[in-house]
């Protein structure tokens, strides 16, 4: 055998497999250098986000929760350029859908559409929560607020809410109230005007507020402590009749109806409202890139009018306040769940 006219041809694909690696090593060379040339707190993430995004609602599609995120995910498309895909995984009161968004890559492209619930209420009255709220997510702002009203059926035997108030402390158990369920925001609501008033009143819970509201139409339960997304058609036929306003101030839809703090109960203050938070370890950069839009998004004249006509409010909060409110809330709601001792386990 001539060795020496047979190993050329045995190298090449010696050769050609160390040709292959120095390209390789080359293009990485050139990504390392492109990486290390970027501006001072510029990343390889700036051209996010290059695709469409998934933004979960964790609650019934056609709901309040839906309606807004709906909204939100159609400015944000707008802003970004990529579509927004809103879905609903619902059930174990929001639970359900936020595992789904915890269990999704920190990339960014997995968005959590927060609420009340989700975001401080469960943490308080259930045990077994699949992930901790706190830990696992960042939220990057708040989207909007939603005042509570309280309604009652047309034909309820009281003019104002201090007739009916003065009506249920003589009548201990008599009077009732609907909820979405055990532990919503709209039994959280109605529990704290029971607290701040003594009055002995039943809860009765519903599956989901279309049916609490439909049993309050039909004169099955008294009242109900819930925003105007719900209630606003059955105010505006006057199959409801709202008695007060759980907020600040008075809402530009009900200027007839006084609030709780002018009838001299200013601890009456109730409301649902929406974040919009990521993976706590979505990097960084496309965090800021996130809460970038969404402050276009919530100052927007367009959005703010169309959330205007629900009665709802934009929260344009800095971190500092937003911080400071969801301790706020979280105190209030916790003393509730307490006094009212409420519990899904």
């Amino acid at each position: 055998m001539n060795v020496s006219s047979s190993a050329p041809a045995a190298l090449r694909p010696l050769r050609r497999a160390a040709g292959k690696a120095t390209k390789l090593l080359a293009a990485a060379a050139l990504t390392a250098i492109a990486a290390m040339s970027l501006a001072p707190g510029q990343s390889m993430a700036a051209s996010y986000p290059e695709r469409a995004m998934t933004l979960v609602v964790p609650f019934p599609a056609g709901g309040p929760a839906d309606i807004v995120a709906r909204l939100y995910a159609q400015h944000l498309a707008e802003l970004s350029g990529q579509s927004v895909v809103v879905e609903n995984p619902a059930g174990a009161g929001g639970t359900i859908g936020t595992r789904a968004a915890v269990q999704a890559r920190p990339d960014g492209y997995t968005l959590l559409f927060g609420t009340t619930s989700t975001m401080v209420i469960n943490q308080l009255i259930m045990k077994n929560i699949p992930y901790d709220f706190d830990r696992d997510f960042t939220v990057l702002g708040l989207i909007a607020n939603a005042p509570h009203v309280l309604a009652a059926r047309a034909d309820l035997p009281a003019g104002d809410i201090k007739e009916f108030i003065d009506l249920a402390r003589k009548n201990p158990g008599k009077y009732s109230f609907a909820s979405s369920g055990v532990g919503t925001i709209v039994q959280m609501g109605a529990e704290l005007f029971r607290l701040e008033t003594s009055t002995d009143l039943l809860h009765v819970p519903y599956k989901g507020g279309s049916a609490a509201t439909l049993a309050l139409v039909s004169g099955d339960v008294d009242m109900t402590v819930n925003d105007m997304t719900t209630l606003k058609p059955l105010i505006a036929d006057k199959r409801l009749r709202p008695l007060a306003v759980a907020h600040g101030q008075r809402l530009g839809l009900l200027p007839e109806v006084p609030t709780f703090a002018e009838l001299g109960m200013p601890g009456i203050q109730s409301s649902t409202w929406w974040g919009l938070a990521v993976r706590s370890d979505t990097p960084a950069d496309i965090q800021e890139t996130l809460r970038g839009l969404h402050g276009k998004i919530i100052s927007d004249p367009a959005y703010k009018a169309r959330l205007a006509e629900m009665a709802v409010e934009t929260l344009d909060l800095t971190p500092e306040r937003m911080a400071a409110f969801m301790k706020e809330e979280t105190d209030k709601w916790a003393r509730v769940v307490k006094e009212a001792d409420i519990s899904t386990n």
